[in-house]
């Protein structure tokens, strides 16, 4: 009886060590799964050496470039360039009342000066706004979201490689044989604008007539009119320069 026992408890913890030994491969299966999955993003995201030092020396003869762009999307490009950053701020330099720009404590947060005086951001409708930027923080700008490119968490990897795909198009536009500093009025729109309307129109006329009667409530047997959402149909794309649109100053 109790060699049966004692038989009995030895062949339970040896199934227990069994489904446990078994249990920690396929959890190390998955490990390496997710380890493939990882790692084929930040491949998809890189962006090589050689075509980001050919961005940077083309985009080093821009003097100032306009970003259309949503202030969340500028907000994240400005805390990963500058360290800090607010969505409702509009200049980079000091605020009293901290409405539009940092105060004291939040210029100390910058690790690197944006240099974005007062009337280098318009805030525009639906959150949309435009950022002038010389090529010097245009150029710190995608050198940074090509590290972000880089992440290991596949969402914001994924972000910096599109920022940087739809910012670094610029450089296409751009003719090298120009002295440096010569290329002014580059406007490139990153969102599109958040425009969408609801709109109703009529419903189609009912095929049976509506239900009326003693006692039937008013407006029964009436379809309601049903709101249709109208598709925006802009496109990202940049524009030709022009020498109006920006100021030609630093």
């Amino acid at each position: 009886m109790l060699r049966t026992f004692i038989a009995q408890y030895a062949e339970k913890q040896r199934l227990k060590r069994e489904l446990a030994h078994r249990r920690w491969e396929q959890e190390e299966r998955w490990r390496e799964e997710d380890r493939a999955v990882a790692r084929a993003a930040r491949a998809a995201n890189e962006v090589s050496a050689v075509r980001h030092g050919e961005v940077m020396r083309r985009l080093a003869g821009i003097s100032y470039v306009t970003l259309q762009c949503h202030e969340d999307t500028w907000t994240f490009m400005a805390r990963a360039a500058f360290g800090a950053w607010e969505p409702a701020w509009s200049q980079s330099t000091y605020d009293a009342g901290n409405r539009v720009g940092p105060d004291g404590r939040r210029l100390g947060l910058f690790s690197v000066d944006p240099n974005l005086p007062r009337g280098r951001i318009t805030k525009g409708a639906d959150g949309m706004q435009d950022v002038v930027l010389s090529g010097h923080n245009l150029v710190r700008i995608l050198d940074v979201l090509r590290n972000v490119a880089r992440s290991d968490d596949p969402a914001r990897g994924a972000r910096g490689r599109a920022l940087y795909e739809r910012i670094s198009a610029v450089a296409e536009m751009t003719d090298p044989a120009e002295p440096a500093g010569k290329t002014t009025g580059f406007v490139v729109r990153i969102d599109d604008s958040l425009s969408e309307r609801h709109v109703r129109r009529p419903s189609p006329s009912l095929n049976t007539p509506a239900v009326t009667g003693p006692g039937t409530p008013a407006g029964r047997g009436r379809r309601r009119e049903t709101p249709v959402l109208v598709p925006f149909t802009g496109r990202h794309e940049g524009t030709s320069p022009s020498h109006e649109d920006v100021p030609r100053g630093s």
